[in-house]
């Protein structure tokens, strides 16, 4: 099957590709003249994204794109893209929309396989700071942003569903040979009551694509065992910070533009198995690794995946690690208005009277303002409910909550009966079940709200957990 896709086709494909990684389109379609000459340049791009790292196999700032078939006179082609930068970075006009940066190099898109393109192309490219991508390093970025789409649409239906933006791999292998960056998401699967964690890798080869060979640069059994210890490395942190008591499934894919040694490709379900103690890191069983999880781009043409590619590209739950604490509050303030509604309509009343509570305004305790207040004025038995957010507390959460409840009881002692909910978008530790569990106070009643599985943990031996657990039964399946 020949690779090669038409001119124009290709020319549209490589503006969508460019632009979905996070290029700007700073121009497009315009001339730059030369003293006599003219040249026509596809694209001025600047790379911007936040979803994206910059590729390493490129110029580091605003470029000048070109696509060209081999048909056409590519040494001309080259010499005019020299010149075009030339003159562009001595107008100031041309430069003001790139607000006074220069165009640093260019970037060269050649619709064919890199085996095809003539090493005095690569020569004079080298020499001008020119990068070439042939139809194959096409193909593997298009995987990248499908592959992040993909993750989007996989995480979009759960109520815990966060993807992680991409990022290098904290210890890179063979730096000068290749670059290796991930994308990982985490949801929270409704169907199995698990944690489902999802690992792309994308291993970009450094060299140019003449050179590049399955046979040459592909993949070895120890630069997986490499990724499969950034994969441990990261559950490790996802473990920890998503419901450590909940086990998790974890599959992880790899994409390497060179492709892999048939050893490491087709015996990979068998070494990292026993590479790691995954159990260590949470996990219910291995990871799902095998070689349909392995993606190679040295020989297979990838024409199939551009119908697939730019489908969604919101970015709508793709986040840095900083913000993690945002997503997980957003999630406790969603479940919250649930709580809020439920009182407004009366579904979650006194457990004594079947009086409706009264929403007021948020209050604080020791520095920690609830998400929710509500009271119950009526004598002889006057009540208070308050919810908290559970990713506030500080790290000795046990003791920090005991603290507050000790405080609220103290500024209201007027108040028979306190109803206190820790919110949660990512989970309690066993210490904090056990002491919801096993909490035994008279006129306290605590309960811990998991606001992605809607379950309500408290001691239902007692009168007031027992209580509690009807009043949120509306909201919580517990």
């Amino acid at each position: 099957m020949s690779l090669k896709l038409k001119d124009k086709l290709f020319q549209e494909m490589a503006r969508e590709l460019l632009s979905s990684m996070g290029f700007h389109i700073v121009k497009e379609e315009h001339e730059i003249k030369t003293g006599k000459k003219t040249a026509d340049i596809k694209m001025c791009v600047d790379f911007k994204s936040k979803q994206f790292q910059s590729p390493k196999y490129a110029p580091k700032g605003a470029s000048f794109v070109e696509c060209l078939s081999l048909g056409k006179n590519c040494a001309k082609s080259i010499s005019d893209l020299k010149d075009s930068i030339g003159t562009a970075n001595k107008d100031p006009n041309y430069l003001r929309r790139l607000h006074g940066k220069k165009i640093e190099g260019g970037v060269i898109l050649v619709n064919e396989s890199g085996k095809n393109i003539p090493q005095t192309m690569i020569q004079d490219s080298d020499k001008q700071n020119f990068y070439i991508w042939d139809i194959h390093r096409v193909f593997f970025y298009c995987m990248k942003v499908f592959s992040h789409s993909i993750l989007e649409n996989w995480v979009s239906q759960s109520p815990l569903g966060i993807v992680f933006n991409e990022k290098d791999i904290q210890e890179q292998f063979e730096p000068k040979h290749y670059h290796t960056s991930s994308m990982s998401a985490v949801r929270y699967s409704e169907n199995a009551n698990d944690i489902e964690v999802y690992f792309s890798y994308f291993v970009d080869c450094l060299r140019d694509p003449r050179n590049i060979s399955a046979h040459d640069d592909a993949l070895h059994t120890e630069n997986v065992k490499h990724i499969l210890d950034d994969a441990y490395n990261e559950m490790n942190f996802i473990h920890k910070k998503f419901y450590p008591n909940i086990k998790k499934n974890v599959t992880i894919e790899i994409h390497s533009l060179a492709g892999f040694t048939e050893d490491a490709e087709y015996k990979v379900k068998l070494y990292s198995k026993n590479y790691h103690n995954w159990k260590n890191v949470g996990l219910n069983t291995y990871p799902i690794i095998d070689e349909h999880t392995l993606f190679k781009y040295s020989i297979i043409p990838w024409e199939a995946v551009m119908d697939y590619a730019f489908t969604k590209k919101t970015g709508t739950h793709t986040h840095a690690k900083s913000e993690i604490s945002t997503v997980l509050h957003q999630i406790e303030d969603n479940f919250t208005k649930e709580f809020s509604d439920g009182i407004l309509k009366s579904h979650i009343v006194d457990p004594f009277t079947g009086k409706k509570f009264d929403l007021s305004k948020t209050e604080s305790y020791l520095g920690y303002c609830t998400l929710l207040c509500a009271r119950l004025s009526l004598n002889p038995i006057k009540q208070k409910l308050l919810i908290f957010s559970r990713i506030s507390l500080k790290e000795n959460r046990v003791n920090e909550l005991e603290k507050i409840i000790g405080n609220i009881r103290a500024e209201s002692k007027d108040h028979q009966y306190h109803w206190i909910g820790l919110m949660s978008g990512n989970g309690f530790s066993p210490e904090m079940i056990d002491f919801a569990e096993t909490y035994d106070k008279p006129g306290i009643g605590i309960g811990l709200i998991d606001a992605v599985t809607k379950r309500l943990i408290v001691n239902k031996t007692t009168d007031e957990g027992k209580k509690l657990n009807q009043m949120f039964l509306s909201e919580c399946l517990s």
